[in-house]
């Protein structure tokens, strides 16, 4: 049987023919090129221009193997910059002198699908590359596989059930990891997830979720998938399934759903950090930097163990208005703040209510350590003058206190403590107030007359807005005097409906020693 007739080999060396030669009756619709030790072209055959077009012009005897295979990658990835394209050239000239095939891998021009075998020689190094685009019967398993990973998008590695490679979507992976691209086709065996898993380090970035991978000494396929984040920058969800007794691995770009779900990570977590901030700013004084109003009552409704509640009023606050301007009123403000913050106690709760008043939230043992403390805060406030630039100012307040039990209703807390500072106030400010607490009530004087009903003057009175109880009375309210307010303290008489009348006149005498309010 004669010698079938075989396409022409170019070159100048017998010994390099003859190799090929032989090559070429296995594998006669093969490509085929043949280097020496010095990794330079020394024959080829007209299939291996038919399969690599780029060469027509450029392969000679003697071309380095780099300049064979540089415009290669620069026509399977026309994309990639200059960095990517020397990184994958290193990968390949490795892949050359280390691999032996078979490896499998797409023409992204062509669509060809090419299988490589790379045998080492003493004078050097033969490849040959076979066709097997159709190397299935159509609508065989093997040419449908073939025909989906050349329109999607997916990874795919092999191993069988002795842990070797038996196959890897190299299109896919020379796409993704281009600057990486020896760590997959090198990943020969697979018998320990860690051992395997660590192998691909150059390709991930170093997430908890990778370094879980390299820890495990699990052997068959991963038992959830798990999505890593490249080195490339891309994310990639990787699941495995066992496959006749081997493992498949499927890869799938999920970068634009990662970072989809990073950014709505991102934007829930600086929408909660804004509600936050809204929180915060819903509940702090922004002068003072205090809690506020609202801030106060949330904390009498939530805690338990207050037993004392003190209202602070900084004494003749419009006058300092008046006098060196609403910026040196703010001023003193923050100072004030500033002075009787510093001088609280452990789980003690100050806030501004508003305007030129403060409370705090106290825990005392009894109405004399009440007192005490109030006092304290009292003079931490006119300590030292109040810088205001070109004055300093000493700044005084009036305090009034309310203790009882620490499971006590805080509004009544809150309105005994409001009276005992209208008393320090009436009685000359810079001083504390004492809301004592009320007597109770005993058997048989239970009908004991309020300070409307004990005189028969103040009996039109009940039910009167301030307004009309001002026009009324004017600056003379019968229970109201300085006496009778006294009293009415002592007693616990004092009508709530009769406040907003009282706290606008309170300051001026009954009896005509007028003062300022404030």
């Amino acid at each position: 049987m004669s010698a079938p007739d075989l396409p022409p080999l170019h070159g100048e060396d017998d010994r390099w023919t003859q190799a090929a030669g032989g090559l070429l009756l296995a594998f006669g619709a093969s490509a085929v090129c043949c280097y020496d030790t010095e990794e330079r072209v020394r024959a080829w055959n007209a299939r291996y221009l038919d399969f690599f077009p780029e060469m027509r012009d450029l392969v000679r005897v003697g071309l380095p193997v780099a300049d064979t295979i540089r415009p290669f990658l620069q026509r399977q990835h026309p994309d990639a910059g200059a960095a990517e394209l020397d990184a994958a050239l290193a990968n390949a000239l490795w892949r050359h002198s280390h691999e032996e095939g078979p490896l499998r891998y797409q023409r992204a021009d062509s669509g060809r699908w090419l299988e490589l075998r790379m045998f080492p020689l003493p004078g050097g190094r033969i490849k040959l590359w076979t066709d097997i685009t159709h190397s299935g019967i159509g609508g065989t398993d093997a040419s449908v596989l073939l025909e989906l990973l050349t329109v999607t998008n997916l990874g795919v590695i092999l191993h069988d059930a002795q842990g070797q490679l038996r196959y890897a979507n190299s299109r896919f992976f020379s796409e993704h990891f281009l600057p990486v691209l020896r760590e997959v086709p090198d990943i020969r065996e697979r018998h320990v997830q860690g051992d395997y898993w660590r192998r691909y380090s150059a390709m991930f970035e170093p997430s908890d979720a990778f370094r879980a991978l390299c820890d495990s000494r699990h052997g068959g396929p991963l038992p959830v998938p798990v999505t890593l984040r490249g080195t490339t920058g891309r994310s990639y969800r990787i699941e495995e399934h066992p496959l006749h007794g081997g493992i498949a691995s499927l890869w799938t770009d999920v970068t634009d759903l990662a970072d989809r779900e990073q950014a709505l990570a991102q934007a829930h977590a600086e929408l909660a950090g804004l509600n936050a901030q809204l929180r915060r700013m819903a509940l702090t004084d922004p002068l003072t930097a205090l809690p506020n109003r609202r801030a106060l009552e949330l904390a009498l409704a939530q805690r338990s163990d207050v037993t004392a509640i003190a209202l602070v009023d900084v004494d003749h606050f419009k006058a300092i208005n008046d006098r060196f301007g609403h910026e040196a009123g703010d001023t003193v403000m923050a100072e004030v703040a500033s002075r009787l913050a510093g001088a609280l106690a452990p789980q003690e709760l100050l806030g501004r209510l508003g305007g030129d008043e403060f409370a705090m939230l106290l825990h005392s043992a009894g109405e004399a350590e009440t007192l005490a403390r109030a006092d304290a805060l009292r003079r931490a406030v006119s300590a030292r003058p109040v810088d205001l630039g070109h004055d300093a100012l000493v700044v005084t307040v009036s305090v009034g206190v309310a203790a009882g039990e620490a499971s006590g209703a805080p509004a009544e807390l809150l309105r005994r403590a409001d009276m005992a500072l209208l008393g320090a106030k009436a009685q000359g400010r810079d001083m504390v107030g004492h809301a004592p607490a009320p007597t109770p009530v005993r058997a048989g004087i239970a009908d004991a007359p309020s300070a409307a009903t004990a005189d028969p003057r103040l009996a039109a009175d009940v039910g009167l807005e301030p307004a009309a109880l001002a026009a009324r009375h004017g600056a003379q309210h019968p229970v109201f005097t300085r006496a009778r307010w006294a009293e009415a303290q002592r007693q616990g008489l004092t009508l709530d409906h009769y406040w907003g009348w009282v706290h606008y006149n309170l300051g001026l005498s009954a009896a005509g020693d007028g003062g300022a309010t404030g």
